[in-house]
Formats: structure tokens, sequence, C-alpha cells
């Protein structure tokens, strides 16, 4: 058997499923060749791309390196663009080479439709690629910036209006991102915000049609109200000319910022091929995503027309981009090895729409809105891009939407995102580090690596309960380390406050006294592990000790360090050995958590290079353990 060329044209939603599932199956078939061939080295984020143009979020955090997806994969990744395709010669073609296949799966996605309305091609803002948004940011920034410079106030609310056209989700989602920016774009060119006019207009009666509840549609637009967003429905655009917009019923908005989200269409190059198209100039396919004419040609995504008698017409969501693309791929492979054919079935669950970074409204088998929604969209954002790009793409995720956001633009605020220099902990690193290392060379001088002292007077004896090895340990930490007195005697203590002395009732347990009773479990592990293996363990917690003292001192390891010292404070904490004053050792731990060995320590030159060489491993790639 020749070897079989399978080639899936567009880095998409579908065309990304595809190349997954195929590499899954033909994985250990060196028979099959897979290429994904793409104009872009990058996935882009489609369902973001408002949050660039809004700046929320910087570009890229809509990008996912195609090369890292398939990094370890049998996908080879080209970027190149195809210009004509040879469907007899079963060949694709770019400026400069050719591509041969024997499956093709058509996954190029859509473009703006303007269906003929004068002007709008010339005037009007796009937000349907990775450049689309991009563009437009930094036009809505240039209208900021001229507009604070501007005296002439009409000129001023041309630079100062912003139209979305169309009431979908990209629509509304655009709208509620500058509903948001005027806020602080206002503040940073010294704009007066009430001269910012938003605009979301729509030529239906209703926004929103994928929302089958009226009363999640009526609580986006009283968000609208909330964000100063004036929707216009049942007001059809006309015409669009460079300052100003024309309505059907005579209306005038004057502004140079139109975004178009009204309606897509295939792309021309997709529309140009000698193949069946239905609506928008879509691919025909049956239920196997094949095209009608070509067998071995599948179209999928937005590129793709599907009906069926249940579902309906196939939409253009993420949800079925992923589904049509596997769907195409498991058919490919049944061509290839001769099995059955499988199938399309629609399968949704459900629709999510943004309003700004903290408002949603969201209908996923139950409805909801405001912040369980948002929270929700972030969840399923989660779970795809654990699905392409593994753990990687995910911190890539919690950087760009919590930790890295700007002007508090997340659905938790900036609480996440508030930043200070790590020099500022240095200081605590080196007394954190040095208090453990004096707590490991004095075991070693009180006799640990030779003699048990981790629970003294304690005597192992099988016949012996948990319990009464617990009242062992208990009594002879309390005997070791007398309590202290009560912080208050009972005559002072009957003339404090009733609030003091409610605070003073349910203090910590004093210095000298243990933090807390040893649990059962622990109980039972003192017992039947601790107490017979005493002196190797109390040798692991010297090296322990020892080893975190140092690390933290010369800020190597910080990370890994600070982890170490704040699971010890909690193992030792159940041990009954544990006073209050550990406590600052695991707070402490905690706050060196964030990476302070990177200023003033052995950090700063060692994790780079270490980085450097992980990124590079044949297992780091694949499984996508590494920080970009």
């Amino acid at each position: 058997m020749h070897n079989k060329k399978i080639v899936i044209l567009g880095g998409g939603y579908a065309g990304v499923k595809a190349g997954k599932i195929l590499h899954k199956i033909f994985r250990k078939d060196p028979n099959v060749q897979i290429t994904l061939i793409d104009k872009h080295p990058f996935h882009t984020l489609m369902t973001e791309l408002h949050e660039v143009a809004g700046h929320r979020t910087e570009p890229d955090a809509i990008r996912v390196d195609l090369r890292k997806i398939f990094a370890e994969r049998k996908v080879k990744v080209v970027t190149d663009q195809i210009v004509s395709a040879d469907f007899e010669k079963q060949q694709l073609k770019s400026e400069k080479n050719t591509y041969d296949y024997d499956y093709l799966i058509l996954g190029t996605g859509n473009e703006p439709n303007f269906f003929g309305i004068e002007g709008a091609e010339t005037y009007s803002h796009t937000l349907w690629s990775y450049e689309d948004a991009v563009n437009l940011r930094e036009h809505i920034r240039k209208m900021f910036e001229m507009a604070s410079s501007e005296e002439d106030p009409e000129e001023r609310k041309r630079l100062l209006s912003f139209a979305v056209c169309g009431g979908g989700f990209t629509g509304v989602e655009m709208a509620g991102e500058l509903g948001e920016a005027k806020y602080h774009l206002s503040e940073e060119y010294g704009v007066n915000i009430n001269e910012v006019k938003i605009y979301n207009i729509e030529a239906l009666s209703r926004i929103l049609n994928m929302l089958e509840d009226d009363r999640q549609v009526q609580k986006v637009e009283k968000h609208y109200k909330k964000l100063g967003i004036e929707l216009l429905k049942d007001s059809p655009i006309v015409k669009i000319e460079k300052d100003r917009i024309i309505l059907k019923n005579g209306d005038i908005i004057p502004t140079y910022t139109l975004i178009w989200t009204a309606g897509i269409k295939n792309k021309d190059f997709t529309e140009k091929l000698d193949l069946e198209t239905g609506r928008g100039a879509r691919l025909t396919v049956n239920e196997y995503m094949q095209t009608t004419k070509y067998p071995n040609i599948f179209a999928v995504g937005d590129s793709a027309s599907y009906t069926d008698d249940k579902n309906g017409p196939m939409p253009q969501i993420v949800e079925a981009a992923e589904q049509s693309g596997h769907t195409a791929a498991l058919n490919v492979a049944a061509l290839i090895k001769g099995t059955e054919m499988h199938k399309h079935n629609q399968n949704y669950h459900g629709f999510m729409v943004s309003v700004g970074s903290r408002y949603a409204v969201a209908d996923t088998g139950f409805k909801s809105s405001g912040w369980i929604a948002m929270f929700i969209k972030h969840a399923v954002n989660f779970l795809y891009l654990f699905m392409v790009s593994g753990l990687r793409q995910l911190w890539n995720y919690l950087m760009h939407e919590f930790f890295h956001v700007k002007n508090r633009r997340s659905f938790v605020g900036g609480h996440f995102a508030k930043r200070s220099p790590n020099f500022w902990l240095v200081p605590l690193r080196l007394w954190l580090g040095y208090m453990w290392l004096v707590e490991g060379i004095k075991k070693i001088g009180e006799g640990w690596l030779s003699k048990p002292k981790m629970l003294p007077g304690y005597v192992s004896d099988a016949a012996s309960s948990a319990s009464q090895a617990a009242e062992k340990v208990v009594e002879a930490v309390t005997t070791a380390s007398p309590a202290t007195e009560s912080p208050a005697t009972p005559e002072t203590y009957e003339t404090l406050p009733g609030v003091i002395q409610w605070v003073i009732d349910r203090m910590p347990s004093g210095w000298g006294q243990p933090l807390f009773e040893t649990p059962n479990f622990m109980q039972w592990i003192n017992e039947n592990i601790m107490a017979p293996n005493m002196v190797p363990i109390q040798i692991v917690v010297i090296v322990a000790e020892i080893l975190v003292g140092l690390a933290l001192i010369g800020g190597l390891f910080t990370f890994l360090a600070s982890v170490v010292s704040v699971m010890m404070t909690v193992g030792i904490s159940f041990t009954g050995m544990a006073d209050a004053t550990i406590l600052w050792f695991f707070f402490g731990g905690i706050a060196m958590i964030g990476g302070s060995g990177s200023t003033f320590g052995l950090d700063y030159y060692v994790l780079p290079f270490l980085k450097k060489w992980w990124k590079k491993t044949r297992f780091a790639r694949k499984s996508y353990l590494y920080f970009d």
C-alpha cells in the first residue's frame, strides 16, 4: 500500500480537532502522512477576538502556536497560503509550492458578508480574524488619542462615537467590551467620558436570536444601559460613508468607527472551488461531511453547509466546528481502513455570551447570568484549551485573563493581577531559609540522627490503641513545651469587653501548646509507620529542613522549596508536635511561592537555562508540560 496523504486546509477549530483525531488513529501507522496547512503559524481563538479589540487582553492572548499544538505528533504543520486547487489531480497550490493529497479536509472558515450595503466593505471595520482584532484595537485607541487634542465639538463627536452593526454574539460581545474600555481610555487620554457614545445597531426587533429565553435577552439589554450602550433595534443600515452611518428611518450617526458583525459567508477562495454550495456559499456536505462531488474531499466548520431533520442547519459555533472536524477525521480514517463510515450527530451543550469582562448570560442545560455565567464561560475555555494544548495553554490563559489583566477587567476584578516587585520578599526569604536551616542543625545537635526524638515518650506497642498512642504524644509534647500562661488573668479577663472575651475564648492554641489535636488518621500513622521507623524518618526530616533552608537562602528552586516548606509545616502540625509558632513558617512559605528567588537569587541564572533545555525535550513538547 502506497502512503496515504491527508491534507487539512485551515487551522481553525475544526481543522485542529481533525488533526488531533487523525493523530490518535494513525500515530503508529508509517503509511499515513498528515499535513495541516494554514496561512498563519497559529490557531486563532475566534471567540475571544472582542477581548483584544476592546483592550481587555493583549493580542497574543488569542494565538495558540500550531507547531506547539502538534509538537511530537504525526501532524506536520505548514505555513502557506493556498491559491488554487486541482481536484482531478488531487493537488493544492500556493505561489511557490504544490501539495498532493489523497484525502482533503477543507476548513478555511468564513469571512464577513456585507449583503451589498453601499460603503459597508469600504468604510467598516470587521472582526473576523486576528488581524481584524489588532487593527480595530489600534483604531479605537487612535480615536481617543485624536479626540484628546481636537477642539471642534462636531469632530470630537465623530471621533468618540463607536457603532457595532449586528446583534448576534460577536456584536453584543464587542459592544460590551467597548462599554468597559471607554472608562480607562477616557482617563488615559483625558477625554470626558460623557462624550463617548456607543451604539449597537440591529436590523431585526431582537438581538441574540440563538438564545431562546427572552428574559436572558432582557438581562443583556439591562446591562447595556448600565454600560451606557444605546441599542437601536429595527434599524437597518442602508448606507455607510467615511464619517457617518445612514439608517433606513433616515437617522444619521456621525462616526469614523463602524464595526461590522452582521453576517458571514464562505471565503471567496472556497466559494470559487468546483464544489456544490448552499446557504452563505458554504460547501454542501452529506452526513459524513463529504462534499457531494468528491467523496475524498470533506468540508468542516464554517466552511460546511449541513442540515439534518432533527436539529436543522449546522450553526456557525465552536462546538459545531469541532464536531464536524471529528466526524470528517473519523470518516477519512474509515475510507483508508475500509471500515464503516460515521454519521454526523449534532449535539450542542448550549450558548454563552459575555457583555464585558464581568457579566454574561448562558444557556448550558440551565440558564444563568452574571458572575455564574461568566465563570461557566471561563470553565468552557479552560476545557477547550486543555484539550488543545494541555496545561501549558491553561497557564497562558490564566496569565492573560486573570494575572496580567489590566484595569481590573477580569470577572474577579484586579485582585489576582495586583503585582509588586519580588525584591520586597528577599528579606523574608532569607529569614525563612535561616530558620529552617537552624531547625535542621539543632536537631542534629539533639541527637535526631541516632535516637528516637520526634515523638518523645512514645512507646510502640502492638496492643496499644491509636488513641492511647495519641495521648502519649500530646502528653509528651506538653511536658517538653509547657503551655504559657493565658494572655489574660481571670481578674483582668472579667473586666474586658464582651467582644474581647469572645475573641480570647476562640484564639488558637497558645505558644508551647499543640496547635490542634492529632486527627485519627495521623494517630494511626504515628503508631504504625512513624514509631517503628523513627530514626530514618528523623533523618529525612533533617535533610529536608536543611535543604529547604539552603535553597531559600540561595534563592535556588524557590518555588519548589516554598511548596515543600508549606507541606512540612502541615505534616508536622498533624503529628501534634507543633505549637502556634509554626504558623509563620506556613504563611511565610505561601508568600515565597511567587518566585522571590528570581531576585538576588540563583533562580535568576538557573531557571532560564533549565526552561530553555526542558522546552526542547520530546517529553515536554508532547505533554505540553512547560510554560511559554
